[in-house]
């Protein structure tokens, strides 16, 4: 006797095929919500942009150096025979720099975006002499020490917004009434001409040198205030810098990482030390027009990061968007295929877009109510939802327990990817690869012309 196959029965290879195309299709949507997190990110940046500029910005601190006008011989020469003296300005590199900062970093919030800002009491100590001129093909005639100024560079205009009280300066333990002007300009240094005018961002006052061979110690405390981040410019031929803030995510970086640091819950402590050689810069030079090579390239320090950014992590976990669909539809089609209960393409539909509104739900709460109750509310919304609706689909509470337990785990995996940057390509890959290995031992003995398991 003949023993005819119900349709679907006949076709549960058809089916696997079906449901794997399905995936590909539900991982469209999930990409669009990539180009959500990514238009919420771009609009958290601006917000805190913003915010950093109301404070001083990411602060970024050069010096104290000296700077003196002087007059060279370029080699070029009067109808008379009389040389053209150019003008020019020189850098004075401190022989030694200190430098200690204690931050106490915040959080600032505008509408649902945070930003950190900070105060800083930033301390710098160091001494200057003899001030050597810098070696020139051209003959120096000149150095007027009496307009020389004492200037701090900083990373730009805005910072001076950060200034949130008078620096005080002390040269060999004695206080000066230093009458500090913004900006690092000629007009501070004395007009010899404009061919090198100088427009640095920063603070200058005038510092007349009475014997440049002279050397001196010199103590300026700079009180701050800027936001995300502070950098530091090896000024000094030796360069130490020590900082210690409240802030628990902190992310060095720069041209030189910390020698020693220290991280804890409560903040951090970090050093940094920059001998000579390695900071690439001349005791003294020419200046150029805005001080760029007093900094350019060189410049270190931390920057506050929040590490719980809900963007980061969300993004994280939809680069491995289809690998979970394909969890989700697997589970459902092992049960297909092991109990003979059948589900239509609608219903993996309609479970697929549950698992990516879940990414939606999730970064749309993570904003008001951070990153980890949002995750949790939306998975258990999530995972009870779809195996209520297992249990519906196949008309058995036990296989919707199971289809429960089954996506609390792939879940969990999600959490462990959202929260590991580090070990994320290891999990999603043994993810993806235990996946396949039960789908093979499930259906190991199943007929796949036929649909049922042999005997």
């Amino acid at each position: 006797m003949e023993i005819k196959m119900e349709p679907h029965q006949r076709s549960l290879g058809l089916k696997l095929i079906l449901v794997g195309a399905l995936a590909f299709m539900l991982w469209i949507p999930a990409m669009l919500v990539h180009g959500l997190v990514f238009e919420r990110s771009t609009r958290a940046d601006s917000v805190r942009e913003e915010i950093y500029g109301l404070t001083g910005g990411e602060q970024t601190i050069s010096g104290p150096v000296i700077i003196a006008p002087a007059l060279v011989d370029g080699g070029k020469r009067k109808d008379d025979g009389e040389p053209v003296l150019e003008s020019m300005f020189f850098v004075f590199t401190p022989r030694a720099l200190e430098i200690d900062a204690a931050v106490d970093a915040s959080q600032r919030r505008r509408s649902i975006y945070e930003a950190t800002v900070y105060d800083a009491d930033i301390v710098v100590e160091g001494s200057f002499g003899p001030l050597l001129p810098p070696q020139l093909p051209s003959e120096i005639k000149a150095i007027h020490w009496d307009r020389a100024v004492m200037a701090v560079k900083f990373g730009a205009n805005a910072a001076l917004k950060g200034m949130r009280d008078k620096p005080r300066l002390f040269v060999d333990g004695e206080a000066l009434d230093a009458a500090f002007e913004p900006g690092i300009n000629l007009a501070a240094l004395g007009r010899f001409g404009t061919e090198h005018a100088l427009g640095a961002p920063g603070i200058s006052t005038p510092f007349p040198v009475a014997d440049p061979q002279q050397a001196f110690a010199f103590r300026l405390a700079l009180p701050m205030s800027g936001g995300g981040a502070l950098f530091f410019a090896p000024a000094g031929e030796e360069t130490t810098v020590s900082m210690e803030a409240n802030w628990p995510d902190p992310s060095f970086q720069g041209a030189y990482l910390p020698d020693a640091r220290e991280i804890g819950a409560e903040g951090f402590t970090a050093e940094w030390r920059v001998p000579y050689l390695a900071r690439s810069l001349p005791r003294s030079f020419p200046a150029d027009s805005g001080l760029s090579r007093l900094d350019a390239g060189k410049t270190f320090g931390v920057r506050f990061i929040d590490a719980a950014s809900p963007y980061q992590s969300v993004n994280r976990a939809l680069k491995y968007a289809l690998m979970f669909l394909g969890i989700v539809f697997l589970t459902f089609f092992l049960f297909e295929a092991t109990t003979g209960a059948r589900a239509h393409p609608a219903q993996y539909i309609l479970l697929g877009l549950a698992q990516v509104i879940f990414y939606l739900l999730v970064l749309a709460f993570s904003e008001h109510v951070g990153f980890e109750a949002a995750f949790t509310g939306a998975a258990v919304a999530t995972v009870g939802l779809s195996g209520i609706y297992a249990a519906t689909v196949f008309h058995s509470l036990w296989r919707g327990v199971i289809a429960f337990a089954a996506f609390s785990a792939a879940y969990g995996l999600i959490y462990l990817l959202m929260k590991s940057e580090d070990y994320a390509l290891m999990i999603g890959s043994v993810t993806a690869f235990g996946a396949i290995a039960l789908t093979m031992y499930v259906t190991r003995k199943l007929d796949w012309y036929g649909g049922r398991d042999k005997a």
